[in-house]
C-alpha cells in the first residue's frame, strides 16, 4: 500500500510554518485560530496524531479563509507543487520495480511503501516499452554479470522519459478521482486519515486498469516506442528458458540415400557403334524412368542397368541405402542450418533424405536442441533491437515527449 498520507505530512507542515512565519510576518498561533494553538504547533511539527487525522476540517477551513487560499492547495498544493506531488507518487511507484542491489548502487532511497502486485504488473507494462528495460528485467537482472554492472540500465533515464509521455493523463486523472473525492465527502467534511484509501483505490482502479492501458496503446502506435513490446514477445512467446539440461551428444537420425548411377567408358575399336548403342539405351531409360518420390522408386531406379550389354561399359553405380546412423548434435544442427536457399522455401518432407524418428512425440531431444540454437538467434535479435531503439529514442527532443502524450 502506498502511504502518501507520511509524504504529504512533511509538506503540509513546512507550508504551514511558511504561511506563519516568514520574512514579512510572523503570526502567533492563536491570531490564526484562537485555542487551536497545541494543534498547530504539532501539524507545522509534522507529528501526527494516534488517529491519523493530521489535521482537522475545523482547522482547515481556518486556514482557508485566514490566507484566502483553497483547501486543496493547502493540502496538495497546486501548479508547480502539485506536479511535484504527483511526480514523487511515480517516481515511489517506479522505484518499487527496482531490484536493491541497483537502488544501492544508484544511491536512490528506498521506498518507505509499496503498492500493489495488480498496478506493479500494470506499470511494468508501461516500462516495457523499453527493449533494454525488457531485456535487463526478464534476462539479466539476476545474473552474475548483471551483479557486478555499475550501471546494468539507465533506469533514471527511463523513468523521466516516461513520466514526461504520462504526465498529464496522470495529473488530470489524479485531480478528478483523488483529489475531488477527498473533499467531497458525503458530509462535506475533510478526513485526513481517509486519503491513502482514495489514492490507493485509484492506482487499483483507474491508473492500473485505465491510465496505463491508454498509454500503453498510444506506445504501441509509434515505430520507436513499439520495439519494446517486440522484444517482450520475443522473450514471453519464443524464447525457451527452462529447457531441460542435456548430457547427449549424438541424436539417431534415419538416413537413406539414394542409388547413383555411374559408369565407366572404355573406348572400343567399334566407336561409332558404342556411341549409337549408348544413346538408343539412354532414350529408351529416359522414357521408363519416372522423377522418385518413394523408397520402391529408388528400388527401380537401383534395378535398372541402363547400358547392360554395351561393350566397354563398366556399372560403377552405388545401391539405395537406409537405416539408422548417430551423428553429433553440433554436426546435425550446422548441417541443418547451413541449407541450400531453396530448402527454406518448401516442406519436403517426402524427399528429405533424413529423419529423425519421433521429433514430435518419444525423441524431443532434437527439438530442444535445436531451441537453444534458436535462442541464441533471439538473443542476437534482442540486443540489435535494444541497439537500434537506443539510437532513436536518443534523437528525439525533450520536449517533443510532453507534445506526443497529448
Amino acid at each position: 500500500m502506498i502511504d502518501l498520507q507520511e509524504h504529504l505530512t512533511h509538506t503540509i507542515a513546512s507550508r504551514f510554518r511558511d504561511l506563519r512565519k516568514n520574512e514579512h510576518s510572523n503570526l502567533p498561533p492563536d491570531l490564526i485560530a484562537n485555542g487551536q494553538k497545541a494543534a498547530i504547533l504539532r501539524i507545522e511539527k509534522g507529528e501526527v496524531p494516534r488517529s491519523g487525522n493530521f489535521i482537522s476540517d475545523t482547522l482547515l477551513d481556518i486556514y482557508s479563509n485566514y490566507f484566502s487560499l483553497s483547501k486543496v492547495s493547502l493540502i496538495f498544493g497546486e501548479g508547480i507543487d502539485l506536479e511535484k506531488l504527483v511526480t514523487f507518487l511515480f517516481s515511489e511507484l517506479s522505484s518499487s520495480l527496482m531490484p536493491s542491489d541497483l537502488r544501492e548502487r544508484l544511491r536512490i532511497k528506498p521506498p518507505k511503501s509499496t503498492p500493489s502486485q495488480q498496478v506493479k504488473d500494470s506499470l511494468l507494462t508501461l516500462y516495457y516499452t523499453f527493449a533494454d528495460f525488457g531485456r535487463w528485467y526478464d534476462l539479466r537482472k539476476e545474473t552474475p554479470q548483471s551483479q557486478i554492472e555499475e550501471n546494468p540500465i539507465d533506469f533514471l533515464t527511463m523513468s523521466t522519459i516516461l513520466w514526461q509521455l504520462c504526465k498529464e493523463r496522470f495529473l488530470a486523472s489524479f485531480n478528478e478521482k483523488v483529489i475531488y473525492s477527498v473533499f467531497n465527502e458525503q458530509d462535506d467534511k475533510f478526513y485526513y486519515n481517509r486519503i491513502n484509501k482514495k489514492v490507493n483505490d485509484w492506482l487499483n482502479h483507474d491508473f492500473s486498469e485505465l491510465i496505463i492501458p491508454e498509454c500503453v496503446k498510444k506506445l504501441k502506435k509509434n515505430s520507436i516506442f513499439k520495439i519494446g513490446y517486440m522484444v517482450k514477445a520475443l522473450i514471453d512467446e519464443f524464447l525457451v528458458s527452462d529447457l531441460p539440461e542435456s548430457y547427449l551428444t549424438n541424436i539417431p537420425l534415419d538416413v537413406y540415400f539414394p542409388p547413383t548411377k555411374h559408369y565407366r567408358i572404355e573406348p572400343i575399336a567399334d566407336k561409332e557403334k558404342q556411341v549409337k548403342d549408348i544413346a538408343d539405351k539412354w532414350v529408351d531409360s529416359l522414357s521408363k524412368i519416372k522423377a522418385p518420390v518413394y523408397e520402391k522408386d529408388f528400388k527401380k531406379i537401383e534395378e535398372e542397368n541402363i547400358f547392360e550389354g554395351i561393350e566397354g561399359i563398366t556399372d560403377l553405380s552405388t545401391p539405395f541405402r537406409k537405416g539408422i546412423q548417430k551423428i553429433t548434435i553440433e554436426d546435425f544442427l550446422d548441417n541443418l542450418l547451413d541449407l541450400p536457399p531453396f530448402m527454406n522455401e518448401c516442406h519436403f518432407l517426402n524427399f528429405s533424405e533424413q529423419k529423425i524418428p519421433g521429433i514430435l512425440s518419444v525423441n524431443l531431444q532434437a527439438t530442444h536442441l535445436f531451441q537453444k540454437r534458436i535462442n541464441e538467434d533471439i538473443e542476437g535479435m534482442i540486443d540489435n533491437l535494444v541497439g537500434i531503439q537506443n539510437h532513436f529514442i536518443n534523437l528525439i527532443v525533450w520536449k517533443e515527449l510532453s507534445e506526443f502524450a497529448i
